[in-house]
C-alpha cells in the first residue's frame, strides 16, 4: 500500500521523504484556504520537496469550468493529480481529462457505485473518505471490500486510495483488503511512530539487562557520542 500524506506541513512532508516513504501529498479546499500563502505557491512548494504526486481539488461545479480549472492547474506539472467530487459533472470530467492524459482522482466518496463508475471513466484514484464513513454507518471496511473486488474483477486501471483515515488501526485494515493508497493527516503519521506500554517494558528490560553488565555497558563497539549525531 502506498503512503500519501494529507498535509501542508513541508517539515512533515520532508520527514517521510527521507524515510523513502511518501507516495505524494494530497490537499484539498480547507487545507489550501487555511493556509496564508497563495495556493499556487504551496503546490509548486509541495511539488519541490518531494519526488511524488501532488493531489489539487477543483473547486468549480459546472463541466466547462471544471475542465478549464483542470488543465490550467494540471500545466503546472505531469506530477499533478486532479481531483474532482464523484458526482454530476465531475464524472463527466473525470472521464473528458483522463482522455487528455490528465491524472484526475475521484474525491468526497462515500459509496460503491462512485467507486466503480469512477473505475469504468478511467480514473487514476477514487478515494472513499474511510473515517467519515465509519462514523456514520459503520460499515466503510465493507465499502472498501466490495469496491476493491469488482475493481480488481473488471481489471479497472482505477485504483482506490483511502482517504479520511483517523486511526492507525483503519490505516492497518485498509493494507489487510489490499487496498492501494491511503492518505492520512499529521496526527495519524505521527501515530505510526507511537509505542506502547508492552514494548516500552520490553524495551526496559533489554536496558536494564545491558546496563548490569560492565562489559556491554562500556563497550567501544556500542559506545555512541551524541554530541556528534
Amino acid at each position: 500500500m502506498k503512503l500519501w500524506l494529507d498535509t501542508i506541513d513541508f517539515s512533515l512532508i520532508e520527514d517521510a521523504c527521507k524515510l523513502n516513504a511518501l507516495a505524494g501529498v494530497t490537499t484539498n479546499p480547507s487545507i489550501l484556504a487555511g493556509s496564508d500563502a497563495d495556493p499556487e505557491v504551496i503546490i509548486r512548494k509541495l511539488l519541490d520537496i518531494q519526488p511524488g504526486g501532488v493531489a489539487v481539488q477543483t473547486t468549480e461545479t459546472e463541466l466547462p469550468a471544471i475542465v478549464k480549472q483542470a488543465r490550467r492547474i494540471a500545466k503546472i506539472s505531469e506530477r499533478i493529480i486532479i481531483k474532482i467530487p464523484a458526482i454530476n459533472d465531475g464524472f463527466r470530467a473525470i472521464a473528458i481529462l483522463e482522455k487528455e492524459g490528465i491524472h484526475t482522482l475521484a474525491t468526497t466518496i462515500f459509496e460503491v457505485k462512485q467507486i466503480v463508475f469512477s473505475g469504468m471513466l478511467g480514473a487514476t484514484y477514487a478515494a472513499p473518505y474511510v473515517g467519515r464513513i465509519e462514523s456514520a454507518t459503520g460499515n466503510a471496511f465493507q465499502i472498501l471490500s466490495e469496491a476493491q473486488n469488482i475493481i480488481s474483477k473488471y481489471h479497472y486501471d482505477t485504483k482506490i486510495m483511502a482517504a479520511g483515515i483517523r486511526t492507525p488501526e483503519q490505516f492497518i485494515k485498509c493494507a489487510a483488503l489490499g487496498i492501494a493508497a491511503a492518505t492520512i493527516p499529521e496526527i495519524v503519521y505521527k501515530e505510526l511512530f507511537s509505542s506502547n506500554s508492552d514494548i516500552d517494558l520490553c524495551l526496559e528490560k533489554f536496558n536494564s539487562a545491558w546496563q548490569s553488565n560492565d562489559l556491554t555497558a562500556r563497550s567501544n563497539l556500542f559506545c555512541c557520542d551524541r554530541k556528534n549525531y
